[in-house]
């Protein structure tokens, strides 16, 4: 499985460093672009706290917090990103899927969408110390506009 999962929360209560934590709370957020993949996570979850409550002296529970479900981007708006990228960088670009609740997700339900990511300094995504160079900004921009032009005039 290619899924994103990341943990974005780990609170311990009362959380102060000379006491023992009578409680803990994690946020998990999973992604992927197949929905299969999504339940395949969600029940391998609820296996390992099933099999943790078992054999452990702690009590563990699942809660979800929220779902929704993926939606593909446009073949033809990804294929003029594509030309775009290649035409800009030739060989440096890549498609990758997001599986996030990104705008896109919503309004490829009503309309033909596509997303364009631009890289992030050292691979660094979804960090307090992301950030992207003004050279990629720009060139990113070009390639979404050329993509644009692409897809309009075919």
């Amino acid at each position: 499985m290619h899924a994103f999962r990341t943990t974005g929360r780990i609170e311990l209560d009362p959380g102060e460093k000379s006491i023992i934590p009578g409680k803990a709370e994690a946020l998990f957020q999973l992604r992927d672009a197949d929905p299969a993949v999504l339940d395949s996570l969600d029940t391998e979850i609820h296996a390992l706290v099933q099999h943790a409550n078992s054999v452990g002296r702690c009590r563990l529970a699942v809660e979800r917090l929220s779902a929704s479900t993926p939606a593909l981007m446009d073949q033809g708006l990804q294929a003029a990103l594509d030309r775009a990228a290649e035409i800009r960088a030739p060989g440096k670009h890549m498609r990758m899927p997001s599986g996030a609740g990104h705008d896109a997700q919503w309004l490829a339900r009503r309309l033909p969408s596509a997303m364009m990511f631009v890289p992030s300094i050292g691979g660094i995504s979804h960090h307090w110390t992301e950030n992207t160079s003004d050279e990629d900004i720009v060139l990113g921009a070009q390639v979404f506009t050329d993509a644009i032009v692409n897809a309009l005039t075919g």
